[in-house]
């Protein structure tokens, strides 16, 4: 006797990548394109968000080719295209050829400009009601810096949100906007007490992870502030130091260089 697909059983299929089994049973049964189950405590996930929540280019394609619709929102109003936004970033594109609206955030991280524009010229608020983020955080983590200049023309405060955004994306030339800007190298994130240069040292290593600690020393950063968990930044370096140690004995730590910096402008703890 054969199991009848339903929109849980789909939802797992979903999540365990299985593409075969996801494409038969919309084949089967295409409505189950339009039921939604709950997620992470929120109801309306349709099958198409649950597959871009994946990061699955190749699910999204097949629920979209078999009829998905793109604009399908949860019971908290995000489309497909906002959850890549908060989840899947390499989606962004995909949903967008694909044939997504594009919105304020969309815009604003993508650096459509012209598009952008428009929404703000059209009353588009500068904090997204939708994601409750603010678009020049969505162009900071995108890295357009033309996207910031027109935010910030528009009235967007150069806050600690959009530069630790910017820092965590690794955004160099955006965190220069901002700095200029007069964003406040001393404002805290309040649920972490993590400033701009915490934010810095605890980012992912890049190329560039120097230059943004250097970046915020040299605008005045309290070398010895500490986090909500009382750790400096350089007690944050201490410790990725030695996990770098210990995955890779005998090497030297780029986050040593890191904390070297730091003593090197003052840091004492």
């Amino acid at each position: 006797m054969t199991t009848r697909m339903t929109a849980a059983r789909l939802a797992r299929l979903i999540g365990a990548g299985d593409l075969p089994g996801v494409v038969e049973a919309v084949a089967t049964s295409p409505a189950l394109l339009r039921r939604t189950v709950e997620h992470e405590g929120t109801d309306g996930w349709t099958p198409l968000h649950l597959a871009v929540a994946t990061g699955r280019a190749d699910l999204v394609e097949a629920l979209v080719d078999a009829g998905a619709d793109l604009g399908a929102r949860t019971e908290q109003g995000l489309t497909p295209l906002h959850v890549a936004l908060g989840r899947a970033l390499g989606l962004v594109e995909v949903l967008c050829r694909l044939g997504a609206e594009v919105d304020a955030p969309t815009a604003a991280w993508l650096g459509d400009v012209p598009r952008l524009e428009m929404f703000l010229d059209g009353g588009s608020p500068l904090l997204d009601p939708v994601t409750g983020t603010p678009l020049l955080s969505w162009a900071a983590h995108g890295g357009s810096v033309p996207a910031v200049r027109l935010l910030l023309a528009r009235g967007a405060p150069a806050e600690v949100g959009a530069l630790r955004t910017a820092v965590l994306a690794g955004r160099v030339d955006v965190v220069r906007v901002l700095l200029a800007a007069g964003a406040d190298v001393h404002d805290r994130d309040a649920a972490s007490g993590q400033s701009a240069l915490h934010a810095a040292v605890t980012a992912p290593l890049t190329d560039d992870s120097a230059r943004l600690v250097q970046l915020f020393l040299e605008a005045g950063a309290d070398v010895d502030a500490t986090t909500s968990d009382g750790a400096t930044a350089l007690d944050i370096t201490r410790v990725a130091a030695a996990r770098q140690r210990a995955d890779s004995p005998g090497g030297t730590p780029e986050y040593e260089a890191l904390g070297a910096l730091l003593v090197a402008h003052g840091a004492t703890h």
